[in-house]
Formats: structure tokens, C-alpha cells, sequence
């Protein structure tokens, strides 16, 4: 009776109105790009932002200087044992990170340093700020390319690797078309390392629409006591417990300090003929907020 009705109705205003199916509700979010909840996919404000000095915010960097601030960051350098333990092939050097416009750039470029071809940056916490539980965040924008690996990540400061753990919050491997999928991992194993003796459980997570390229997204992750969630563009994508890892392992993630690690680099198998340089992780902010 509905539809009779509903086609009634369309029949008597056809030649005045025109009869269309009802359009699809707006996405309605936070629309705010400066609040810790912001929602890049949102049309119509909610009223309901939420702002970092009211959420308990304990460390942040939002980029807006010429120089990266020393009192926040390290940087590391060189090309590590075994190109930092996966075969890297690119040289890691201060001078590939600038700030400007309000975002730190981290720079890959196609030139030699020390039996390298290629140079990057990697840059982290340790030594200056560390923490354990809480939401921690990036904005940023990737890009495309075969070859590139941009990573935001935690370590725990003065740990051995596997056993004392690694959560990936995002890594993301480029190819020779666009960058349509994100990626999230947490890591534990038995020290001292040996083949076999590691564990991780990750996901992997398409874009819907182009490429993690094409815009700035925000890569999270929400740690809590025996549990890590993962979020982009405040959806969450994936969680770990500890009964998702084999029993021979200890759950790492309720011990220790944290620090942040944010690098590009040239994965082992290196880039196509058809890969462009340099090309650019472009990082908004970073922020750190405990409950």
C-alpha cells in the first residue's frame, strides 16, 4: 500500500517535480581538522569536535617551525645492521627532513652517500619523550611509487627485539600503481632472536576511493592494557589481544617505555624503472593523548 501510495504521489507532481528516490543521509563528524577526532570523510558538522588541551594531550608536534624542534625528535643515520635489520637500501641523513607550511617533510631522493643510492630520514622519541597506553596519532600523507616505505611506529626504549615487543601503526608499501592499501602489525618473539622465534598479528586495510596519496589521512593507534586497536580516519580497522599470539610468547605491551619513530625507506627489493624521485611522507602532527 506504501509504494501505491508513494507512486500515486509521483504520478500527480511527475510534471511539476519530478520524482526522484530519497538521496542518501550526509556523513555527518567533526569536519575540524585541529581536533584529535577529526573526520576527513564527514559533510555536515556534528557539534561534537573534541580538542586536544581538554583530552588529556601530553606530547604533540604540530610542524609549525622552519627547523625540526631538537627538544622532540632524534635523528638517526646511516643504513644500520643489514639496512636496520630488513635489507633497506636507502642512507639515512638529517638533512632529507624540513618543515614547511606547517608540515614536516621527510625526503627520499635518488642520489649516493657512503655506498648508498639512495637517502632518506628517520627520526624518533627515544631519549626525550616516552609513554605506555594511550591514543597516538600521525596525519599524514604517503605516496606512490614502487620500492617506498613510509612507517610510523613505537619501539620500547632500551628493549631487545622480538621480546620486548613492536607495534606498527602504519607501513605502507608502494608499487607501481596507486597506494590502495595501509597496514598495521604488533611484534613479540624470544630474545635472543633466531629463525622461528617470532610472532606478529596485522592486517591490511584498502582505501575505499584512490590512493593514501591522494590526500592526508589520520593513522592511530588506542592502547590499553592487553589490548591495541587500530583506527585511520578515526574507523577502526583492527584490535590484538593476548590470546591471539602463541602461548611460547610473553605479551610485551604492559611493560616498558615507548618512543615514536617516523622514517621512508627503500624496501630491499627496490624501486621500478617507472618510479619517480624524490618523492616526499608529509606529516601534519603528531600527538600523544593519556586518560
Amino acid at each position: 500500500m506504501k509504494r501505491f501510495v508513494y507512486y500515486f504521489i509521483c504520478f500527480t507532481f511527475l510534471f511539476n517535480n519530478g520524482c526522484e528516490e530519497p538521496s542518501p543521509p550526509p556523513i555527518i563528524g567533526c569536519t575540524d581538522i585541529s581536533a584529535s577526532n577529526f573526520n576527513p570523510l564527514a559533510e555536515e558538522e556534528d557539534g561534537n569536535c573534541l580538542y586536544s588541551n581538554s583530552e588529556g594531550l601530553v606530547w604533540s608536534d604540530e610542524f609549525n617551525g622552519n627547523v625540526l624542534d631538537s627538544t622532540k625528535w632524534v635523528h638517526e643515520t646511516g643504513n644500520g645492521d643489514w639496512g636496520w635489520g630488513n635489507g633497506e637500501l636507502q642512507y639515512y641523513q638529517e638533512e632529507n627532513t624540513f618543515l614547511s607550511d606547517g608540515t614536516a617533510k621527510i625526503i627520499v631522493r635518488e642520489e649516493e652517500q657512503s655506498g648508498f643510492s639512495y637517502t632518506s630520514s628517520r627520526i624518533k622519541t627515544d631519549g626525550l619523550f616516552t609513554f605506555r597506553y594511550g591514543r597516538v596519532q600521525a596525519r599524514m600523507k604517503t605516496m606512490n611509487g614502487r620500492g617506498f616505505w613510509p612507517a610510523f611506529w613505537l619501539l620500547p626504549s632500551g628493549g631487545d627485539w622480538p621480546c620486548d615487543g613492536e607495534i606498527d601503526i602504519m607501513e605502507q608499501w608502494g608499487t607501481n600503481g596507486i597506494t590502495d592499501e595501509t597496514s598495521g602489525a604488533a611484534h613479540l618473539g624470544n630474545c635472543p632472536y633466531s629463525s622461528g622465534q617470532h610472532h606478529y598479528e596485522s592486517f591490511q586495510s584498502n582505501i575505499s576511493d584512490g590512493s593514501y596519496a591522494d590526500d592526508f589521512h589520520v593513522y592511530e593507534v588506542r592502547w590499553l592494557e592487553d589490548k591495541i586497536e587500530w583506527y585511520v580516519d578515526e574507523l577502526k580497522l583492527y584490535e590484538v589481544i593476548p590470546s591471539m599470539y602463541p602461548s611460547q610468547y610473553n605479551w610485551p605491551f604492559n611493560s616498558n617505555e615507548w618512543y615514536i619513530i617516523l622514517n621512508l625507506a627503500i624496501t630491499s627489493q627496490g624501486p621500478s624503472s617507472i618510479t619517480e624521485f624524490p618523492t616526499k611522507l608529509e606529516i601534519d602532527w603528531v600527538r600523544v593523548f593519556v586518560s
